[in-house]
């Protein structure tokens, strides 16, 4: 396991990368380097063949070895490091550089592409607190916001399909006709078979590669600006932690398909009009020059546990876009609806002292 951080070449501290410049920057000193440049650094430093300046590069060539109890070493502090091997970054607990595991990014496992973060750790802050205020009901934790230190910043593991398509599918369809007489109420209802055919294509339709995202929430956080894609560069993981795949792309391919099916009988059904109803009754997709690229996409998640229940808030990292589930404290909620109950109470009394005088 190969090990590899970046460090600030005028004060040596950790480098992070930096949403609102798209750089590296230091927080020590305050430099801001793009990567281009850290790079040409890197491989003149590399050249002079010094020992403090190859440190990080030689401590994964001499073994930072996994320990028995799973952990691994920091290359900065030489503590233990808990990663499994799904780890591509992750934060050191005890010195908080970042580390970067490199093998775990490595040939097959290097993603194609990647969408570097654009939205800042305190803007997602502000946009978290700003969501969580003013409801009441939320557990104590959350009123105090110390919830606020579980948000973190992470490259989700993505499959993005890229296809050619034709399409066909047939649709059940009724029309209704009413009309009356002197006598009676008519209804007539035709029936037809309505076949509809097209070509189609699909760009980047995202699936993700990971077990522990809900679907459900990795999609509503979507559309993700595609146009911002770039080759991936491990530069980009510093500061925020990253997972490799858990789910491989023919895993992905099932999701995929269903979504695929689904855009193209959402837009095949749009032309079937002038029916009071439509229901499928077929569907056939032929896919073409069918692509897969594995994408690493930037999402800042918070997830907490409340009575057995977890709970997962995610933002995009790109557009900023929310969706989530917060829980609810049923003491503060019976405590609140108690509190309505005795004001309707004393409003009902006194509406009734108001009409009838008090008298029984």
């Amino acid at each position: 396991m190969d090990f590899v951080q970046y460090k600030c070449p005028c004060c040596g501290a950790a480098l992070q990368f930096s949403p609102e410049t798209q750089k590296l920057s230091c927080k020590s000193c305050g430099n801001h380097y793009d990567l281009e440049t850290i790079q040409q650094y890197e491989r003149e430093e590399q050249s002079k063949g010094e020992q403090d300046l190859t440190w990080e590069y030689r401590q994964g060539a001499e073994g930072a070895k996994k320990t028995e109890d799973g952990r691994y070493i920091c290359p900065s502090c030489g503590a233990e490091i808990e990663a499994d091997e799904q780890t591509v970054s992750t934060v050191c607990p005890y010195c908080d550089n970042v580390v970067v595991i490199r093998a775990a990014a490595a040939g097959d496992l290097e993603p194609d592409v990647m969408i570097p973060f654009r939205v800042q750790g305190d803007q997602a802050r502000q946009m978290l607190e700003k969501f969580c205020k003013g409801k009441h009901l939320l557990p104590k934790n959350f009123r105090d916001r110390s919830y606020l230190k579980n948000l973190k910043g992470c490259y989700v593991p993505y499959w993005l399909f890229d296809c050619k398509a034709s399409a066909d599918m047939s649709f059940n369809a009724t029309r209704v006709r009413a009309w009356s007489d002197s006598d009676y109420d008519y209804v007539e209802t035709s029936y037809y078979l309505v076949q509809r055919a097209g070509t189609m294509e699909f760009y980047h339709v995202p699936v993700d590669g990971s077990v522990e995202m809900d679907d459900d929430t990795t999609e509503s956080i979507e559309p993700f600006n595609y146009s911002d894609l770039t080759e991936f560069r491990p530069e980009y993981l510093a500061g925020y932690e990253t997972d490799r795949y858990d789910v491989d792309a023919k895993t992905a391919e099932v999701r995929a398909k269903e979504r695929l099916y689904n855009s193209a009988e959402q837009v095949l059904r749009s032309t079937v009009q002038g029916y009071q109803s439509v229901s499928v009754k077929r569907r056939h997709l032929a896919s073409q020059r069918g692509q897969v690229q594995y994408a690493l996409l930037p999402v800042w998640l918070f997830e907490t546990v409340y009575q057995d229940k977890k709970y997962q808030f995610a933002i995009n990292g790109q557009t900023g876009k929310m969706v989530g589930e917060l829980p609810v404290d049923k003491g503060a909620f019976w405590k609140y609806l108690c509190g309505f109950t005795a004001i309707g109470t004393a409003l009902c009394s006194i509406l009734g002292i108001l009409l009838f005088g008090g008298v029984l």
